[in-house]
């Protein structure tokens, strides 16, 4: 090249340096302004980052006949609705043997035939944890020899594989060295050493397991440094959470329930409820809730729920539409829910709005579905004084861990002093929204940073759809019924249960005006019976009344054992008073007091108002007092000027007789002369104890011993006779 052209090409790169370093110049406070401001937000059009997804599959035990098959459709159905680069979804096998039946007699074809699905290439797609409950014995132990991760309550056990069969065989052996060789969760020794009682498992060198044979060639070998024996010839190993997570350290955690296992697991707790497409079989039901929430809107709920899922419903959809109301209510709906089977799966849909304590019922259920522009919580029908408000958060920390959420953002729903915050653990995605009481209560709270507050002072926390959704307090989008039913491939229309017979006279029976018409009508009917002792028919009309009085407040939640035995126990003492030990008013002033008492206890939930909903429902319970005062006196009233006077009610009580009655009676005895028997001798016809009746001559009479008792047909002599009866005497 000459030296022309390499001074030409020298001034073209001298000229690209120098504009290079021109631009530099001129981007350079660009960039540094960029990087101040952090990093540019997402276009609108851009796809949000994948979340990582969870399902819990619950596993029955013994596991025999066609649960295999069932849980890998469940498995298979859960693979198919994943698309290409979604991530590993974290699925918990969830195995509970609380109870002694669910222990024993799992089939081992059918165990093994699940847990070689769980280790197939198709499961690969699926991160498996087995979460264990109780003591997991048999051949289910293949189950979680089968996952990626085992999880056990405190109180778990896991082992005695063998403890159904009278002998291994190879095949056995060789199933479970298979199983816990692909995983290697669980050492391929120690899951022998579960299933075989002929073999001794020891730990070697603190990390190694071997069988007796293996042990004494690496002693002899000189290679074993410390030995410990784990499981003596002669019995299957079972071994603790506590051995398997800290001693033997072959578990990955110990968790006491699932929002535990979701810090755990880092997963956010709404990904970790129950996925119900992994389910098959479902008898779903829809109940309506709409309006204000009141005793009787739950208790009609509740009986109908309870009888469609004696009838077979194991999906119940509550459609709620609610501003709130009663608390007493919404708490005992709250409290049916968490007591229902775990069988049965609820899930809150929340189209328009759940306000106030109305919240407090999709809180229960097991999954949440809301529309993007429906409203939860905020103020509503019923607003909590400050101890209404402290006896709030008392009541969702102890319910929180049945209902697997935290309580925070549901007590700032109707507590507007209450302060959340958002939390998040550094160096995850996690995030918590949480009150300061319960962020120091949470077993890692040292990891968790407090951030910004998300609560607005002095007003009760209202949340939309949308953000429900993003905070992870709703599980699921939906804006209709058709979408639930779409999303588990249940009917578009799902049935609503209609009241029987039964229900809706207990709705009519319970409503105020009929039950105190029946307490009115009832003391009524019971004072006129005292008026006449004996069986009438105003006792069988107080009976009915009264009858249908309780049972009204027993059916409608605010009466029971107590009331009923106050109310039976003060009419027995009233009748004491009346007919046993006359004189005193101590039996009577007490029966009475606790036939009120009775009453007043059945018209409310409570035996002493502590909260101020129960203070303005005082004077609704104290107006049974009022009642039963009028009945008093219109009883008196009926009973001495209109019975009497009433054609067939007038033979249903004995009146005294008056003063023309009294003197006929008084003439009649005078007449009466038995003077004429002095000295004469009969028979007694009765005992003479000492009085009672004997035949004189043709005549019986009434007669009296003279002292010592005679016996029935004794002959008796006429002594001495004074007015209308005879004194008489033994002849003996």
């Amino acid at each position: 090249m000459s030296f022309r052209m390499l001074r030409i090409r020298d001034t073209w790169i001298w000229l690209a340096k120098f504009c290079l370093f021109l631009v530099l110049v001129t981007l350079a406070p660009l960039v540094s302004r960029a990087q101040e401001e952090g990093p540019p937000a997402k276009q609108q059009g851009e796809p949000p980052a994948a979340k990582l997804t969870g399902a819990r599959l619950r596993i029955p035990l013994p596991i025999k006949g066609s649960i295999d098959t069932n849980v890998k459709q469940s498995l298979q159905r859960l693979l198919s609705r994943l698309a290409d680069g979604d991530p590993r979804p974290v699925v918990i096998l969830e195995m509970d043997a609380t109870k002694a039946e669910q222990t024993n007699g799992s089939e081992f074809e059918r165990s093994l035939s699940l847990a070689r699905f769980l280790t197939s290439k198709e499961a690969a797609r699926l991160k498996t944890v087995a979460y264990l409950k109780g003591k997991i014995e048999g051949h289910a132990v293949l189950i979680p020899l089968a996952c990626e991760q085992i999880v056990m309550h405190p109180d778990a056990e896991l082992g005695n594989a063998g403890i159904d069969e009278s002998s291994i065989s190879m095949t056995m052996r060789h199933a479970y060295e298979e199983i816990a060789g692909y995983r290697n969760t669980l050492p391929p020794e120690l899951a022998l050493g579960m299933l075989d009682p002929n073999l001794e498992i020891y730990r070697v060198n603190n990390r190694r397991f071997v069988d007796g044979t293996q042990y004494e060639k690496l002693k002899a070998e000189g290679e074993v440094a410390t030995s410990e024996k784990l499981v003596e010839r002669g019995k299957m190993a079972l071994l603790t959470a506590t051995e398997l997570r800290q001693d033997l350290q072959l578990i990955s955690h110990v968790s006491e329930n699932y929002r535990q296992l979701a810090t755990q697991l880092e997963i956010p707790e709404n990904q970790i409820t129950q996925d119900l497409g992994l389910d098959r079989d479902w008898k779903a039901a829809r109940f309506i809730m709409d309006g204000t929430i009141s005793n009787r809107m739950v208790q009609r709920t509740s009986l109908s729920m309870q009888d469609a899922i004696q009838g077979g419903v194991n999906f119940v959809l509550i459609d709620l539409r609610s501003v709130g109301g009663d608390p007493i209510a919404c708490e005992n709906m709250v409290n049916f829910l968490l007591g229902l089977p775990d069988s049965v799966h609820t899930v809150a849909l929340i189209t328009d709005e759940a306000l106030a304590n109305s919240a407090l019922i999709a809180m229960a259920c097991d999954e949440i579905a809301i529309a993007p522009n429906a409203k939860l919580g905020g103020t509503g029908e019923y607003v909590y004084s400050r101890e209404g408000r402290r006896d709030l958060e008392n009541y969702l920390v102890r319910i929180s861990p049945e209902a697997n959420r935290s309580w925070s953002v549901w007590g700032a729903m109707n507590d507007p002093d209450l302060e959340v915050f958002r939390y998040e653990r550094p160096g995850t995605a996690l995030t918590k929204y949480l009150c300061e009481r319960e962020a120091a209560e949470l077993p890692d709270a040292k990891e968790w940073k407090q951030g910004q507050e998300i609560t607005t002072a002095k007003e009760p926390l209202q949340l939309s759809g949308s953000k429900a959704l993003d905070w992870g307090i709703a599980d699921s989008q939906a804006a209709s019924v058709a979408e639930v039913a779409q999303h588990y491939g249940l009917p578009e229309e799902l049935e609503v249960p209609k009241q029987n017979w039964a229900h809706r006279f207990v709705e009519v029976l319970a409503s105020p005006s009929l039950a105190f018409f029946c307490l009115f009508v009832g003391v009524m009917a019971m004072i006129s019976e005292f008026k006449a002792p004996g069986i009438g028919v105003p006792g069988f009309i107080a009976a009915i009344c009264f009858g249908l009085f309780f049972w009204s407040r027993f059916l409608n939640g605010t009466a029971g054992w107590l009331e009923a035995m106050l109310f039976v126990g003060g009419v027995f003492f009233i009748l004491m008073e009346l007919f046993v030990l006359p004189g005193f008013g101590i039996f009577g002033l007490g029966g009475g007091l606790m036939v009120i008492t009775a009453i007043v206890l059945a018209m409310q939930t409570f035996v002493w108002p502590q909260t101020d909903y129960e203070l303005e429902q005082v004077p609704y319970s104290l107006g049974t007092v009022v009642v039963v005062f009028f009945g008093m006196i219109a009883a008196a009233i009926f009973a001495k000027h209109i019975l009497p006077k009433t054609p067939y009610l007038n033979q249903t009580m004995l009146d005294a007789p008056d003063e023309e009655t009294m003197e006929e009676i008084r003439r009649r005895e005078t007449i009466v002369d038995l003077t004429h028997l002095v000295g004469n001798t009969g028979k007694a016809l009765t005992p003479l104890r000492p009085s009672g009746k004997a035949k004189i001559g043709h005549e019986i009479v009434s007669v009296t011993s003279d002292g010592d008792m005679i016996e029935q047909g004794e002959k008796v002599v006429v002594v001495e006779v004074r007015g209308n009866y005879a004194i008489v005497r033994s002849t003996t």
